[in-house]
């Protein structure tokens, strides 16, 4: 149970709620660009997100359905903002001021960096954009048919946000030069401007927008599960564990997972993403070396789904060199950081079962007391009902066999 609920711990209260709150706070930042331009102060972002993730957890929790049918919308609105944000692209190249110099080879690694730790790191934050396939089993429980659906919609979801983001990245590619790339804080709103003027800049701004909408509403939705039924386990606290009689969802999960998404407003949570994502994917790397171990012990066991052998040996290679680079970054103690978090799970576990060990004891001596009571006043209850039968046993005799009182007593 300890790897379970150290894994649960790190996602439901420090991965998973700091991406949240990025995305909420890119939400803010597209929104406070739209109504107010230029003077957009950090109180009225932060603001505008902690409204934002207090609206999702309320919606969240009158109606799961509700938010299904939401971020399957958001879904085919964003493959409509993919496809616009790309014609974007060919118009500026049509027009003859587009940036290809960008797709030669020979520009293409010009000026990166030498360092390959750099590099892991840097996969950190492209990886963070696709982050909700992780969290697809956690609705395992709430499927109907989920050994078909879930490879189902791990496979035709990947491919999509893979096509996707893939695409967006060729039109800002077309669009801007690298540096104007890194300089530019909402680049799609910047790319819907330069290609359209400001009627493409609302686009872009409200394409965006949704689409973090979709994403703060499917995470709320996956991750509070992840609490819930950690919970229901034993290894959270029980009252985690409640679901509303009356709307069907995890309530004091949600709550808890939004409660830590708003305490996350009061640090810079863009820069724990490296320091997040190192934890997430060494618990990946654990995962696959756990796959391929069980592969070996146990082949012939039942499984819902199975991969290919090579897939699960490569990906643990990739995750395992991706874990391992990043100590050799300029950004090696944000990341040790990030992994001291572990010995904090490992002491809050201890500290759960101790307590829930010496609560079962009390309860137990309390429950013996309890029984001890019970034995001897129904022990005391026989011997004064004997005493009564006797007594009266004995005034019976004397009227029926003509005994003295005396004799009788």
């Amino acid at each position: 149970k300890f790897p379970a609920f150290l894994f649960s711990f790190c996602n439901a209260f420090l991965i998973k709620p700091a991406s949240l709150t990025v995305v909420a706070m890119t939400f803010s930042d597209y929104f406070a660009a739209l109504i107010w331009g230029e003077g957009v102060t950090n109180v009225m972002v932060k603001s505008i997100t902690a409204s934002l993730i207090i609206l999702i957890a309320v919606l969240n929790i009158l109606s799961c359905k509700l938010v299904v049918k939401f971020c399957s919308v958001i879904s085919v609105l964003k493959l409509v903002i993919v496809a616009f944000l790309l014609a974007c692209g060919v118009a500026i190249i049509v027009k003859g001021h587009g940036h290809l110099e960008n797709f030669k080879l020979t520009s293409t690694f010009e000026n990166s960096s030498t360092n390959p730790a750099d590099y892991g790191l840097a996969y950190y934050f492209c990886a963070f954009t696709f982050q909700s396939w992780n969290s697809l089993n956690f609705m395992t429980e709430e499927l109907k048919s989920p050994t078909t659906t879930l490879p189902r919609g791990g496979l035709l979801g990947l491919t999509a946000v893979t096509m996707s983001y893939l695409l967006a990245n060729v039109a800002y590619l077309m669009l801007f030069s690298v540096s104007g790339i890194i300089d530019s804080k909402t680049i799609a709103m910047d790319s819907g401007l330069l290609a359209f003027g400001r009627v493409g800049e609302l686009i872009m701004c409200c394409g965006l927008m949704v689409s973090c909408l979709g994403c703060l509403g499917g995470g709320t939705l996956c991750i509070s599960r992840n609490i819930q039924s950690t919970a229901e386990d034993g290894l959270f606290p029980n009252w985690m564990a409640w679901i509303s009689p009356y709307l069907n969802t995890p309530v004091p999960a949600i709550i808890t997972l939004s409660t830590m998404e708003l305490l996350y407003l009061f640090v810079d949570a863009y820069a724990l993403i490296p320091c997040f994502s190192t934890i997430e994917w060494f618990f990946y790397c654990v995962t696959f070396s756990c796959l391929l171990y069980l592969r070996y012990t146990e082949p012939k066991n039942l499984r819902p789904f199975k991969i290919p052998i090579f897939v699960a040996v490569l990906l643990f290679f990739i995750t395992a060199t991706f874990v391992v680079l990043p100590f050799f970054s300029d950004d090696k103690y944000t990341i040790l950081m990030g992994f001291l978090t572990l010995p904090v799970g490992g002491f809050l576990y201890l500290a759960r079962t101790y307590y829930v060990r010496r609560h079962s004891t009390q309860t137990l001596s309390t429950d013996s007391k309890e029984d001890s009571l019970k034995r001897e006043g129904s022990f005391a209850k026989d011997d004064s009902l004997k005493r009564e039968e006797s007594l009266e046993g004995s005034f019976r005799g004397s009227s029926v066999y003509g005994s003295t009182p005396r004799t009788a007593g």
